[in-house]
């Protein structure tokens, strides 16, 4: 990722710092990425096309509870808008308080919140969402819910007197989730929530404001991902309140259809019998070649929303929702191939192998964690890191020393807004589309397994190895699992096949304490280019380290924020050139692209085994595995 720099600010940040305000400010930029997650117009422009909400030189305040305060579907939003129409300069205010009412909560009385969190920031666009907390949790009742209605109505009539002109969202609120469990009583708590939103709904009406529902295309698709797969449908609103990432990003899709959110990103369709281009949509198409397959450059207007596919839960979430379709499209048509398979490369990796059939039809590259994804995912990082960062000059410093008459506050609260500005314009720079090429080639990607998810059939542990010869390999469900077989005995599992220049993609699950690495080009001894997988407290996962090599000045990128702390992680490394250029992708973001100074393989070795490493010693926590699956390999020229 590129870093962000302090630019004139480093004087007040370093006074900041002085004053000891920091901790939580760091510790928020850190803030893992919750992965997400199209412009139409004949050729167009990424300026916001007929009846989008959001015009130029918008500020936009999202006020609500503790789900808005989760900092989720908001983001989403503000990616969405900075990734679909890079030359908008919209800003965004993140002013979540959890347990807040129409009456306010923890963060001060309604009033107060208002001017303070919202009506300061003079916004042209606000969206309020209340409710889930004014229900109290129980059957619709009447006198709690004149509470709502009033406090609502106060809340509107509010931000219309402090804002003149303001345009307003009301969204009617999430639901609590009594479809993937069973209602706690009768009829169900979201059925509460249901008859404030129809209040909501009445509310907008008769104050010319727009509303959006967050509550039954939420339900609906709850339903739909309960028939596919009930108990990972639980996962995505887990305390039936609080929604995961994968349900927060439905939210969004409806705040974005609310305000009229364009659903293409880019299209482009091409005879290649004719051998000419036929269409495209916010996008330019040049140097086409029809020579030995297809090929073109692209310089799409827009980014594809970086919805990670390969999240089971996410996916889940997407598929029940219908997001793609509604919001994601970044669409590639060429007809007139010929019968057989197809492998479409873009930049020089492989963005899938498709049939002339599904080509013609159309390929949805959205889907894909193309080279387009990983910058739009770049983008979203950025924003988090940005919306954490307010968040803590917010809840950290202005609120709990708003009474307190400290001189070096205003100081730390306007260095804080200066290094979250210089975020704002390093996202706004990495929205910024560029040109890629495009390559369809007839045939296989040239990924092949290497790995058969049954036994260890060409593999074989090393009996030389300077970590050990552990005979702790299994496998099962698919997986190869190693392990120490006794405590401090380590070693590597390598494969048979000597291999030069290659990629190779692979799933890894380690527990935490497990210490190990992905070998490339490795002796039988085990001196190696690694890639390593320590997954310890203050490790690296996607460093490079030179094994049993002398002068080897590895990396150790910033691997955090890719990192799924549950579940599977995909990491794709890359090996080429007699001085060796190594390339790590996790989770489809490139963390690493790295080039020796020289070849540091005993005797200048350009080959070798593949392995993967138990390390040896005692930092490995006992019974802890490391886990590998879906191993395949492509060798390169």
């Amino acid at each position: 990722m590129r870093g962000f720099g302090m630019g004139q600010s480093r004087r007040a940040f370093a006074a900041f710092l002085r004053n000891g305000f920091l901790a939580a400010a760091l510790m928020a930029c850190a803030a893992p990425v919750a992965q997400v997650a199209g412009q139409a117009g004949g050729g167009g422009s990424s300026s916001p096309a007929g009846g989008f909400a959001l015009k130029a030189g918008d500020r936009v305040v999202f006020f609500g509870d503790s789900i808005t305060d989760q900092r989720l579907y908001t983001t989403f939003v503000e990616t969405y808008v900075v990734t679909r129409f890079p030359n908008l300069d919209v800003r965004f205010t993140h002013s979540g308080w959890g347990g807040d009412r129409v009456t306010g909560g923890g963060g001060g009385g309604i009033g107060q919140r208002l001017e303070r969190d919202v009506i300061a920031y003079k916004p042209t666009m606000v969206t309020v969402m209340l409710g889930m907390n004014d229900g109290r949790y129980r059957a619709f009742d009447q006198q709690i819910f004149e509470i709502y209605s009033r406090g609502y109505r106060n809340i509107v009539q509010t931000l219309k007197k402090g804002l003149p002109g303001v345009r307003i969202t009301a969204i009617q609120p999430s639901p609590y989730d009594d479809v993937t469990r069973a209602p706690v009583f009768k009829g169900g708590y979201n059925e509460t929530l249901l008859r404030y939103s129809e209040f909501i709904a009445q509310l907008a009406a008769a104050e010319g404001i727009q509303t959006a529902d967050l509550n039954k295309p939420v339900v609906a698709m709850l339903v739909k991902a309960k028939a596919t797969d009930p108990k990972l449908s639980e996962k995505i609103i887990p305390d039936r309140v609080h929604p995961r990432a994968s349900g927060h990003l439905v939210m969004a899709q409806q705040l974005l259809k609310a305000w009229g959110a364009p659903s293409l990103v880019s299209s482009v369709e091409i005879d290649a019998g004719s051998k000419r281009i036929l269409q495209s949509e916010n996008t330019t198409v040049s140097d086409a070649s029809f020579t030995g397959g297809v090929a073109w450059t692209q310089l799409d207007r827009a980014l594809p929303m970086p919805v990670d596919m390969a999240d089971s839960e996410m996916a889940l979430a997407v598929n029940s929702s219908g997001f793609e379709e509604m919001l994601n499209r970044q669409m590639v048509r060429v007809r007139g191939l010929k019968a057989g398979k197809h492998t479409l490369y873009v930049d020089g990796d492989v963005a899938g192998t498709y049939t002339e059939k599904e080509l013609a039809d159309g390929v949805n590259l959205a889907l894909v964690k193309t080279p387009m994804w990983a910058q739009a995912m770049r983008v979203h990082q950025l924003t988090l890191r940005r919306a954490n960062l307010y968040n803590t000059r917010w809840r950290s410093v202005q609120v709990p020393l708003e009474e307190v008459e400290l001189p070096a506050v205003p100081g730390a609260i306007t260095a804080l807004d200066e290094v979250a500005e210089e975020i704002r314009q390093n996202q706004r720079e990495e929205a910024r589309p560029v040109a890629h090429r495009f390559e369809l080639k007839p045939g296989e990607s040239g990924f092949t397994p290497i790995f058969n998810g049954k036994d260890l059939s060409g593999w074989h542990i090393s009996k030389t190895s300077h970590h050990g010869n552990t005979q702790g390999w299994t496998v099962e469900n698919g997986e190869i699992r190693g392990t120490q077989d006794r405590p401090g005995n380590g070693g590597i599992l390598l494969t048979d096949k000597k291999y030069k220049n290659f990629e190779i993609s692979l799933d890894v699950r380690p527990e935490a304490g497990c210490d190990g690495g992905l070998f490339l080009r490795s002796t039988e001894k085990g001196e190696a280019y690694q890639v390593m997988l320590d997954y310890l407290d203050g490790g690296s996962v996607g460093g490079i380290y030179g094994e049993g090599l002398k002068g080897v000045k590895g990396v150790l990128p910033n691997w955090r924020e890719q990192w799924k702390s549950s579940g599977w992680n995909h990491l794709r490394a890359r090996i080429e050139g007699d001085v060796p250029r190594i390339q790590v992708w996790m989770n489809g973001v490139r963390i690493v692209d790295w080039k020796d100074t020289a070849n540091h393989l005993p005797n200048g070795l350009t080959e070798g085994h593949i392995a993967v490493q138990v390390h040896a010693g005692n930092r490995w926590i006992p019974g802890s595995k490391h886990r590998f699956r879906n191993i395949e390999v492509r060798e390169l020229p």
